[in-house]
């Protein structure tokens, strides 16, 4: 996937994305994970559309629920949040574990980085994910990032525009 991402070989498959209904679907297939180990994934969404190619943004959505369960600590609560916001819809995950050190956040995005740090899940993973995530919302056009305080949490979001509807 990364190699097609950066020989620009990917295209997208836009189509109206109902954000609810996505991300009902997909904190749904975290059920027996979050009965098994404890997890709590709370979903609060508005009724938002935006154009999008699904499956690439639920790529992205996995990826950023995978890492927030991945370091979440001892928490084990995780927020997804999609809410309107003037003509966008921003979309949060966060986790309210470790945090990342301030001075590697420009890093997280790039190949093959990984943070280097023990945490209470064994760590998986290529250290491609959210360089992939970041070559699927640069395709989108989107504005996206993180905010991460130590000993608080992560939050990573992005922005798409909504669908507004035609009268």
């Amino acid at each position: 996937d990364l190699s097609r991402f950066e020989s620009h070989q990917v295209t997208l498959n836009i189509e109206i994305v109902q954000m609810n209904e996505l991300l009902k679907s997909i904190v749904n297939r975290y059920q027996k994970y979050m009965d098994s180990e404890g997890f709590e994934l709370n979903l609060t969404c508005d009724d938002v559309a935006v154009y999008s190619d699904s499956q690439r943004l639920s790529q992205v959505l996995y990826n950023f629920i995978n890492n927030a369960i991945q370091y979440s600590g001892n928490s084990r609560q995780i927020e997804i949040r999609c809410q309107k916001i003037n003509e966008s819809v921003r979309v949060e995950i966060q986790d309210f574990g470790e945090g990342i050190p301030s001075d590697q956040i420009p890093y997280i995005w790039d190949r093959y980085y990984k943070i280097d740090r023990t945490h209470v899940r064994a760590q998986k993973g290529s250290g491609i994910g959210l360089n992939i995530c970041k070559e699927i919302l640069e395709l989108h056009q989107s504005k996206y990032g993180v905010i991460s305080k130590l000993n608080e949490g992560t939050t990573f979001w992005f922005e798409l525009p909504c669908v507004t509807k035609q009268l």
